[in-house]
């Protein structure tokens, strides 16, 4: 019976430990890399045409810098992710001047891993063999991760980000900290699911 509640209390002990470990390193993370660690750098090779551009519901400019690309010739198609939330909705591409049978609807995603999971079956539903994803600069570093993981080199991805209101270098707002906190927070739950698959 003593062994049993030694052993017992090795467990408690074990978990205490580690939950300490993981909450010291959750702290540490942020303050180690930064917020300038969450954007990533951009992949876009300029003369190159892709399959489709992925624009991530979250921001009218997402849309925007979508559109410029559109324009400029970088994808003959446009997939909008959570194409029911304002900013990326059809509708809103078709003002920007994207072509109606350029666009390809995703009504469904609630997150940035159905963003890919979903985009994914577009994407190989229509053959497509190569995106550019389009996401604002600071949803780089977990848009990466989640995509680079979904689509496991099974089709050529390019990044391009959207800049948006997040400018670490000239000093932190309250609005930026609960940012960076909460991407933070986000990046490991993601790695945590990713590794799990």
């Amino acid at each position: 019976m003593a062994s049993h509640i030694k052993k017992t209390k090795k467990i408690i002990l074990l978990s205490f430990l580690l939950f300490i470990l993981f909450l010291s390193a959750a702290v540490m993370t942020p303050l180690l890399l930064g917020p300038e660690f969450l954007m990533a750098e951009d992949s876009m090779e300029s003369s190159k045409e892709y399959d489709a551009i992925i624009v991530l519901s979250g921001s009218e400019q997402r849309l925007d810098h979508g559109a410029e690309l559109f324009d400029e010739g970088s994808a003959s198609h446009m997939i909008l992710t959570n194409s029911t939330e304002s900013g990326t909705t059809p509708e809103e591409a078709l003002e920007k001047g994207i072509p109606q049978n350029a666009i390809f609807e995703e009504p469904s995603a609630t997150s940035t891993y159905e963003n890919a999971t979903l985009s994914k079956d577009i994407m190989e539903e229509e053959g497509f063999e190569s995106a550019l994803v389009v996401t604002s600069d600071y949803h780089s570093r977990r848009t990466k991760m989640t995509f680079d993981d979904i689509y496991d080199n099974q089709i050529e991805l390019d990044y391009s980000f959207a800049s948006s209101f997040f400018n670490p270098s000239d000093g932190m707002t309250e609005h930026e900290k609960r940012m960076t906190f909460g991407e933070y927070v986000k990046i490991g739950v993601y790695w945590f699911r990713l590794l799990l698959e």
